[in-house]
């Protein structure tokens, strides 16, 4: 089969997205893949990987710890190259970050989902009896300065997340450093608390894997969910829409809460109106976890 490098994208959530893009290449082509997440592709066979060599903290962080799953040469000289990318106009026009992606690859729009193997572990000490709730605490970073127009409203979401707090064994996952990464909410209340990117992705995707509920603002906590089956309860602020994510949840169960006025302006400076209708968003997720998860 003809050659084919594929310039890959960054983040977490947009290489799982990037499954789908670079499965469809792989029925006619022989692909070269550049990306610092290896083990999203755990299950292509015969696919190519180099590394990146990310800039960016955690991905450079996560090339450095799966250096042995790339290989040490470049792709053929002939190779055709793409680079994927979903620009904002399309993914409005598209109405999902996927179908844009796609679209922009010339590939039909495929399937991301990701099988998780049995021996992927997370390592952590859950107890029978409860449900796990994964929660992705709302944070700020230096080197995108896209999340404070990106996050939900931080009070909202703390109070929604509460309201079904007590159903659920509460783990809280993040990859925070000082004056690099920081939390943009008040603490809550988790029982085991990850906030130091103590979790390897492998660790990650076990732990989504087990989890019977994902709570997250917009970002690679959502498409993790979609992509391992497992239910997501995600908050928008501003920047996107709930729509963005419509591909996943064609598969998946996604309840997305969206502020009375959704913005769709992939901005970092546009004033969004992030102003959620609680009670109806309260009485949405209820319906939501009572559907998957009813009480005894």
């Amino acid at each position: 089969m003809k050659p084919l490098f594929i310039r890959g994208m960054h983040g977490m959530g947009d290489n799982l997205h990037q499954r789908a893009v670079v499965r469809e290449f792989m029925k006619s082509h022989e692909v070269w893949l550049e990306t610092p997440w290896p083990s999203i592709y755990h299950d292509f066979k015969g696919l190519h990987l180099i590394s990146k060599g990310s800039s960016l903290r955690t991905q450079a962080k996560n090339a450095a710890r799966e250096a042995h799953l790339f290989e040490n040469g470049w792709h053929p000289a002939q190779a055709k190259i793409v680079e994927v990318t979903y620009p904002p106009e399309m993914v409005r026009r598209h109405r999902s970050v996927l179908a844009a992606m796609s679209a922009r690859c010339g590939v039909p729009v495929g399937d991301f989902r990701m099988p998780v193997p049995d021996d992927w572990e997370h390592g952590l000490l859950i107890p029978k009896g409860k449900p796990v709730l994964v929660f992705r605490p709302l944070v700020e970073r230096r080197e995108w300065g896209g999340c404070p127009n990106r996050n939900p409203d931080a009070k909202s979401y703390v109070d929604l997340f509460r309201s079904i707090r007590d159903r659920f064994f509460v783990v809280s996952v993040a990859d925070l450093e000082p004056n690099k990464e920081w939390l943009a909410q008040e603490t809550i209340e988790a029982d085991i608390k990850l906030h130091e990117g103590q979790l390897q992705f492998r660790q990650l995707a076990a732990l989504w894997r087990d989890a019977s509920l994902v709570f997250t603002a917009p970002g690679f906590g959502v498409v993790l969910g979609q992509a391992v089956g497992t239910p997501v309860a995600a908050v928008f602020g501003g920047y996107e829409s709930g729509y963005s994510f419509s591909s996943g949840a064609k598969h998946t169960p996604t309840l997305c809460i969206e502020p009375i006025e959704p913005c769709d302006c992939f901005s970092h400076v546009h004033q969004c109106r992030k102003t959620i209708e609680m009670a109806k968003a309260k009485r949405e997720l209820m319906e939501f976890v009572d559907a998957h998860y009813p009480q005894p």
